[in-house]
């Protein structure tokens, strides 16, 4: 994830969570509880605890996290429901609408979330009585302010108000009981952490430190929180850093974003980075991504499971000629036959490794395409109409895709293009579902798609509700923290 023995180390974090289950996140024991007497001393101990919080950052994305279930199965854009998936009922009910609070992928993504909450708030509360430099302890506190921040941003987006803990605690049980935090109170917590960040952390690091969160990585979610909150005059301040910088420009070639070896490239503003080939240390998305019954085809071994396919909806939404089509694929040959099962070839086909969990693929947490996107967005919003920036950035975007330019558009058609356009630059990246939230749309556009003759599915067979819009609070976290904790509406 960052230099080359650093990235080992956190590997080998992974490794010793990837075989945990949910009731072993219950019981274990954050980074602060590790000797106090003996650790938090020294630069040495600040740089093992960080590599901690960014091992728990990876493991939101891939392993027991499941980001990409709650988000982009949660959308129009992925379904297990098509030939070739597979799953256990705690996926397809994702898909579905229809999970329990039971559900373990959602105890499992909360609790990955508060370890490195947990974490980033060791190091932050101790790091000022420590003996090395002061111009260390301002990084090392910036790094653990914005990975702070994106666990609490990713939870108040898919739970509302949650438990908002930033000083160490004995256990993470005792976190919850402090009760759920106002989604107004959580958010400006995440603004005062990247407030506070983007002044810390570096513009970037040298080729051995690729992957920590710099000053850039601190603007963008800054960005996208102030977006999300419908605070579009600080956004576009703060998009505006970001295009401003000259530190990102998109690749010449959109495929060339899921390459092998695409760690830091000049659009990745921050990646959750894995390592692979390295026996179980790297990544587990081409195993969920491949369709069911392709191993020894499509990926060469640990298990093909399909839980996150490319719907016919996104599919079909490409138009003639845009470039980006291609990282759906449409099924594989298996010897003469073709086997129809779309899958997303920038998990399956890149950095394979050699079993589950051995991929070297990446996940993109911030992408430049992303930010110009939303820096259109944010600039329409602002001037209630499309001006020559706003145009710039989204055909910046468009250009790459082999589109023409955009131009003579109206405040709302403009929305709905940079609207458009946010999905298909990057249907599979955990933005959609998020995108559908910010924007007031979820309802209207999942309930347009519900399956039925005539219609392509997307995953749901009824009409979803306003209360769904938010996940269920994990049962196990009301029943530990009862009576702190009150379930969401509806479940």
């Amino acid at each position: 994830m960052i230099s080359k023995n650093l990235k080992i180390a956190v590997a080998l974090v992974i490794l010793t969570f990837s075989g945990t289950s949910c009731e072993d996140f219950l019981e274990s024991e954050p980074i602060s509880q590790i000797g106090e007497t003996n650790f938090f001393k020294t630069e040495s101990d600040f740089k093992q605890a960080l590599v901690g919080a960014y091992s728990a950052f990876a493991q939101v994305y891939s392993g027991n996290g499941y980001y990409s279930l709650l988000v982009d199965l949660r959308s129009d854009n992925t379904t297990e429901l098509t030939a070739g998936g597979d799953g256990n009922d705690a996926k397809r009910n994702i898909d579905e609408f229809r999970e329990t609070t039971d559900n373990e992928h959602l105890t499992a993504f909360w609790q990955s979330s508060y370890t490195l909450i947990a974490r980033c708030n060791s190091i932050l509360a101790r790091i000022d009585g420590a003996s090395f430099s002061d111009e260390l302890k301002k990084q090392y506190t910036g790094e653990a302010l914005t990975l702070r921040a994106l666990g609490y941003f990713n939870l108040v987006r898919l739970f509302g108000g949650v438990p908002l803990v930033t000083e160490p605690v004995m256990d993470l049980d005792a976190s919850y009981k402090v009760g759920r935090a106002t989604v107004q109170e959580v958010y400006a917590q995440i603004e005062a952490d990247l407030i506070k960040a983007e002044e810390l952390v570096p513009v970037s690091y040298d080729d051995a430190n690729v992957g920590k969160a710099t000053k850039g990585a601190a603007q963008s979610l800054l960005g996208q929180v102030y977006l999300t909150q419908k605070k579009y005059t600080e956004a576009v301040a703060a998009f505006k850093k970001v295009v401003d910088s000259g530190t990102y420009s998109l690749l010449p070639v959109y495929a060339d974003l899921y390459k092998a070896g695409q760690q830091g490239n000049s659009e990745a503003i921050w990646q959750a980075q894995f390592k692979g080939a390295s026996n179980g240390l790297g990544s587990n998305f081409p195993n969920h991504f491949a369709p069911t019954g392709s191993e020894g085809i499509t990926i060469p071994s640990g298990g093909a499971y399909g839980f996150n396919q490319p719907t016919e909806d996104i599919a079909a939404a490409y138009s003639d000629g845009d470039v980006r089509r291609n990282n759906i694929a449409d099924g594989y040959m298996n010897g003469t036959t073709f086997v129809a099962a779309k899958y997303i070839r920038g998990y399956v086909e890149r950095e394979t490794g050699g079993g589950y969990a051995d991929s070297g693929a990446d996940w993109y947490v911030i992408r430049y395409a992303d930010i110009l996107l939303m820096y259109a967005e944010a600039l329409n919003e602002v001037n209630k109409g499309p001006v020559a920036e706003a145009y710039a950035m989204i055909n910046l975007v468009r250009n790459r895709a082999g589109l023409a330019n955009l131009s003579n558009l109206t405040y709302e058609t403009f929305k709905e293009a940079v609207y458009n356009e946010e999905r298909l630059e990057s249907p599979f990246e955990g933005h959609r579902w998020f995108d559908l939230l910010r924007t007031d749309r979820a309802l209207t556009v999942m309930n347009e798609k519900v399956s039925g003759p005539g219609k392509i599915t997307v995953g749901i067979s009824t009409s979803i509700k306003p209360y769904q819009l938010l996940y269920p609070i994990p049962a196990l976290v009301v029943i530990t923290s009862s009576p702190a904790i009150e379930q969401n509406e509806g479940y």
